[in-house]
């Protein structure tokens, strides 16, 4: 017989590639992750003015019955098309109207976003790198506060990633299952217009058309289906465009003129920035995967040089993220969540760069001790931020104790992990431990952002909601709820009334249309709504119809209080919460009357 070879021993300094995650590993990682976007919805109240802006409009869209039109107040609010007013008055439809239910949406928009990052990474790169890269879109604060964030910029975000990512797995399919994922691309591009506009369909072409160029196939254009693409575009997004112009007839106009090309081109909104704000924005917020970041792109670069058609992929990514950040960066106007779409392709991409370190690649262990040390520097910089900020010039109000003792728990949290980190992959080969390492660095992300966020409210003391559930408490059917000079975002949604709040405001002031503001919303919504002029009224309207006798309340800002006095005549605050004062007239001031059965009367 002849004698079975001997196995050579091992090297000591040779360590074992650990192996590939199962199925069942993903679908676990995954499925923490949807518990911990769900989990945090509901922890703090609602923004102003963004969250209770949109969450409003999708209330009021619930209540009316007008699903074409979407609303603040009352009036038409055309600065967006509808679908994530949709999606949110769904939500309240199922949940109820809340804050936890407002989040619910971006929640399961930014989980989306991860789970189809992992499945186009496992498609492209191997499953280890598809889960790691979805574990990095969801382990760093700027997409994970996002998704926290009742705004359009992440909703948009995941479907142009559904668009791009379902093109960069149907570019390297063949036949029907290539068409299939074109035209689902193609679908999610329909989507990303029916929630932003034009921006939806610009950025994943831009994308596509700078990888065309750049890897001149020209030849292949026909391949990608354009036609029956833009098709299904058009299915997906004409209809309610031409639904809504008939009802509101400078509907286009506005929307595609106004808010895209002049505010694009003009220099008259909010937040006028630098070029590089964004590039600075994606550093900070990736934290603490952005020093990663130079050697995932080196590493695409040269996997697209070195092999220019099985890495297309990668040049695909490259240019999407690339495309994003300078696209923003090219107007004055700039705010943070608008290169969230840079976020996905930039995360797969330190996904793979993980899965080289796991593979126990010498320079990505280097690029993940680097990332450790700026790990213990977050640390420091947080655990010392309660420390400083009351330091400052114009320092924030005092955090409370619990706060405090929080966000010090989470420096130091940092702290550890960093040393976790470092420590294991500086050992000599033998004992390195990088998978310990990137588990690590995810724990300590997941943990700490998610920590983070009831921290939140006491940097925005702001909210409305006292001073809605005293109203509350004292109305009766066919009270007059009103504000004076100044338009509460969040109120309705925590009054919940069956119709438009009055504002009083000098309508007619004619710096009005030239600012970026609430003002400006409100009086553009007037102009189409005739009928707003009933309760988008001056003060003295507002004043004539709140008498002594009548049953008003009023909120106001302190610094507006004695002037809404002096003219309501009679009106005696009640509540007072986060700088605003809630008025009431003395009908309405009274004590509220019991029913027979001993409970208060509905709102």
């Amino acid at each position: 017989m002849r004698s079975a070879l001997p196995v050579p021993a091992q090297p000591a300094d040779v360590r074992t590639v650990p192996s590939r995650p199962s199925t069942r590993d993903a679908v676990l990682v995954l499925g923490a992750l949807l518990v911990g976007f769900v989990a945090a919805t509901g922890a703090r109240v609602l923004n102003v003015p963004d969250e209770g802006r949109y969450a409003e409009v999708a209330r009021w869209m619930l209540r009316s019955g007008d699903w074409v039109t979407p609303r603040l107040d009352g009036v038409p609010f055309l600065d967006k098309p509808p679908l994530f007013y949709w999606l949110e008055a769904v939500s309240f439809a199922i949940f109820g109207v809340g804050h936890g239910s407002a989040r619910l949406v971006t929640a399961l928009l930014g989980f989306a976003g991860c789970a189809m990052v992992y499945v186009a990474g496992a498609r492209v790169y191997g499953r280890r790198a598809g889960l790691l890269g979805a574990l990095v879109l969801a382990a760093n604060p700027y997409y994970f506060f996002a998704s926290q964030y009742v705004n359009h910029d992440l909703a948009v975000s995941t479907w142009i990633t559904a668009a791009l990512l379902a093109f960069a797995i149907g570019d390297r399919r063949e036949g029907r299952a290539r068409l299939g994922w074109l035209l689902a691309g193609y679908g999610a591009m329909g989507l990303a217009v029916m929630t932003k506009g034009l921006i939806g369909l610009v950025l994943p072409l831009g994308a596509v058309g700078l990888f065309v160029v750049a890897t001149v196939r020209w030849r292949e254009v026909p391949r990608y289906a354009l036609p029956a693409g833009l098709a299904v575009i058009a299915a997906v997004a004409v209809p309610w465009h031409l639904l809504a112009q008939q009802r509101s007839p400078d509907l286009l106009h506005y929307l595609f003129v106004v808010q895209h090309f002049q505010r694009f081109a003009g220099s008259g909104f909010n937040n006028p920035t630098g070029p590089a704000f964004y590039p600075a924005v994606i550093l900070a917020g990736l934290l603490p995967w952005s020093p990663l970041l130079p050697a995932a792109l080196h590493r695409a670069w040269r996997a697209f040089r070195a092999d220019r058609l099985g890495g297309r992929t990668d040049l695909l990514l490259l240019a999407w993220a690339a495309l994003v950040v300078v696209f923003f960066s090219i107007p004055e106007s700039k705010i943070a969540g608008y290169v969230l779409p840079a976020l996905p392709p930039l995360a797969l991409l330190v996904g793979r760069e993980l899965d080289a370190v796991l593979a126990g690649e010498a320079s990505a262990v280097r690029a993940l001790r680097v990332a450790s040390g700026a790990m213990a520097l977050l640390g420091l910089a947080v655990g010392a931020a309660p420390f400083v900020v009351t330091r400052l010039p114009h320092p924030i109000p005092p955090l409370s104790t619990g706060i405090t003792a929080g966000v010090v728990v989470a420096g130091v949290l940092a702290l550890a992990a960093a040393a976790v980190t470092f420590r294991a992959v500086t050992f000599r080969a033998a004992r390195s431990r990088p998978a310990l390492a990137v588990g690590a660095m995810v724990a300590f992300s997941l943990v700490f952002f998610a920590g983070a966020l009831p921290a939140i409210p006491e940097f925005t003391r702001d909210s409305t909601r006292p001073l809605a559930q005293a109203i509350r408490e004292r109305s009766r059917e066919g009270d007059v709820v009103a504000t004076w000079r100044r338009w509460f975002y969040d109120l309705p949604m925590y009054l919940d009334p069956s119709g438009p709040i009055l504002v009083a405001e000098r309508w007619d002031d004619p710096e009005i249309p030239r600012r970026d503001n609430w003002q400006r919303e409100l009086l553009l919504g007037r102009q189409w709504e005739p009928r707003s002029e009933a309760w988008l009224v001056s003060p003295e309207a507002l004043s004539a119809r709140c008498r002594p006798e009548a049953r008003c309340f009023v909120l106001a800002r302190d610094r507006d209080v004695a002037e809404a006095v002096s003219l309501l005549g009679g009106a005696v605050p009640l509540a007072r919460a986060n700088g605003v004062t809630l008025l009431a007239t003395r009908a309405a001031a009274a004590p509220p009357a019991q029913t027979e059965q001993g409970e208060r009367p509905a709102p």
